[in-house]
């Protein structure tokens, strides 16, 4: 049976797929959890290495670059938040990249889409 592909744009989420990510804890799992409910773009390597790594709108100006994501709850809650428009939980917040890392990742997800 083939996945649900959601009608609206902005439920699109990246996923690293870098070598490191591929390698982390979990990275199937949530890829298979982000591609059931949301149309996942799949990203070169981000250079964050603290995979895997998921970018929520990431063809926007304003992408979430969220680290660690390594488990299928985590993987819910960004699902929650890009179909639904759920805040992000205080987990998924401390995972956020900010500073360079987080400007460094924009310029890799803008080159990519």
């Amino acid at each position: 049976m083939a996945a649900k592909r959601p009608a609206h744009p902005t439920n699109e989420v990246g996923l690293c797929t870098g070598k490191d990510c591929r390698r982390s804890d979990g990275f199937r799992t949530v890829q298979r959890e982000l591609g059931r409910s949301c149309e996942l773009l799949e990203l070169p390597c981000l250079d964050t290495c603290d995979g895997p790594v998921v970018v929520l709108e990431p063809r926007g100006d304003h992408a979430v670059v969220v680290e660690r994501v390594r488990n299928r709850g985590l993987a819910r809650e960004l699902i929650a938040h890009a179909v639904d428009g759920e805040p992000l939980s205080a987990r998924l917040r401390t995972r956020r990249l900010s500073g360079s890392q987080r400007s460094r990742a924009r310029r890799r997800i803008a080159r990519a889409v």
